[in-house]
């Protein structure tokens, strides 16, 4: 895969090193792109950009858009503030709901913080100094110039420690790519406030950071939400060599889509050694990547406090999390306590999605601090349990260590099929 030439600015500076780009192998291309992705159905069934100065990465897929809905290529980068998050399934939607009745305030008003879910998955107190740990990827679409500032609050409002690109522990590479349709607005969509991307991105590093606060920090823009600019973006991360990689999005299998979803697109999420997850969907449907079986899928619960329990906290499933049976990908040898049985099961595990009471997520873009939720919660916070783990294994694809260590996850309760566990600290991983 082709990329800019590597400079100094293209490595964190703290030790150990983030590893320069390598040319990622390419699958070759198996017949003709096709126009896809129908609207969402609702139906139950499973699932699921920063300061300035970010290295450019041209995108290299040929020239055409799997959902041909953008052109390939675009000089300026779409602002994502203006994308909106539901795409009516032309394109990649991603998986962040804003809670309507928090509004915007100026210091957190509501949502769970970082200690809350550190707490209620069991992690240890965060300790201080320079995050010069693993690298967690998390792959959005379109340019967030605020994200690295919204990150800063974030961090420091919640006792974290700074994750900045002057010392090392935060990057942003934007890909070139297509256009975004503008005009996102505030509306309510069925009770719930509508979402850009930029909600996203600035969800995704708040996640990743309250999962790993030492963990170091790689946001890698697409410049599009079609699927073929978002796998670009996939590969580019896989390229620096992180631990985990984060995707909060995803396309339908249903409405005819599946077959649509080509080879090209499925190769990007191979990548043995690095702990790819991704959220199942709020939309009820199986969604791709998270029925891919090179992922770990994330789905969603409702997150209470709960006094009578050792733990503190109980989890029921959320009722906007789907779950389901793949018609893609069959069950992998991994997927030991799979409930389906002609097709790979989605979740794999399961932590809060609800956007009630949601988590608190600062965004200059929304005028300061809201209450967000959806499965794109879950996606990049695993990603940092993967991470601070840091013992994935070279070889290893999917969810293999969830499924062998099942007795180390907390239960969730739901309905059958949703009812998947959800993490307990490093314990899971």
């Amino acid at each position: 895969m082709k990329h800019l030439p590597t400079t100094t600015t293209d490595v964190f500076r703290p030790l150990p090193p983030f590893d320069r780009p390598s040319p990622m192998p390419r699958s070759p291309k198996t017949g003709r792109t096709k126009a896809l992705f129908a609207a969402f159905a609702l139906v139950v069934a499973a699932g699921c950009a920063a300061s300035g100065g970010g290295s450019h990465v041209p995108a290299t897929r040929g020239g055409q858009n799997i959902a041909r809905a953008l052109p390939a290529v675009s000089p300026t980068p779409a602002p994502a503030e203006l994308a909106k998050c539901d795409s009516n399934g032309k394109k990649a939607g991603c998986n962040v709901k804003k809670n309507p009745n928090a509004g915007v305030s100026q210091t957190p008003a509501s949502g769970l913080t970082a200690a809350d879910l550190r707490s209620a998955y069991g992690l240890p107190a965060v300790s201080g100094g320079t995050p010069n740990g693993p690298v967690i990827a998390i792959v959005d679409a379109f340019e967030n110039k605020n994200a690295e500032s919204d990150l800063g609050v974030y961090r420091a409002q919640f006792g974290l420690p700074a994750c900045t690109t002057k010392n090392g522990c935060f990057k942003k590479v934007m890909m070139e790519g297509s256009k975004s349709d503008s005009g996102g607005d505030d509306k309510n969509d069925g009770g719930v406030s509508l979402t850009t991307w930029s909600d996203e991105i600035a969800l995704d590093l708040a996640m990743a950071s309250a999962a790993c606060p030492n963990c170091r920090l790689l946001l890698v823009e697409a410049g599009g939400q079609d699927l073929d600019s978002l796998a670009d973006a996939v590969n580019t991360a896989a390229s620096y060599h992180p631990a985990s990689i984060s995707n909060s999005w995803g396309v339908s299998e249903g409405g005819g889509n599946a077959p649509n979803i080509d080879p090209d697109a499925q190769a990007a999420f191979n990548h043995p050694g690095i702990a790819i997850t991704a959220s199942a969907g709020d939309y009820g449907q199986v969604q791709f990547p998270a029925s891919s079986p090179y992922v770990t899928a994330v789905g969603g619960t409702t997150l209470t406090r709960d006094a009578t329990t050792a733990r503190g906290w109980s989890e029921t499933a959320w009722v906007q999390s789907g779950f389901g049976c793949s018609i893609m990908f069959p069950v992998p040898a991994w997927q030991t306590s799979s409930a389906c049985t002609t097709g790979r099961s989605v979740a794999d595990v399961s932590m809060i999605a609800d956007y009630n009471p949601g988590v608190a997520v600062y965004s200059k873009a929304e005028g300061g601090w809201v209450v967000l939720g959806g499965t794109s919660v879950g996606a990049p916070f695993v990603a940092g349990l993967y991470a601070a783990a840091n013992d994935y294994g070279a070889a290893t694809v999917g969810a293999p260590k969830l499924y062998a260590n099942s007795a180390a996850l907390n239960a969730v309760t739901g309905p059958a099929g949703a009812s998947f566990g959800s993490p307990n600290g490093l314990g899971a991983f």
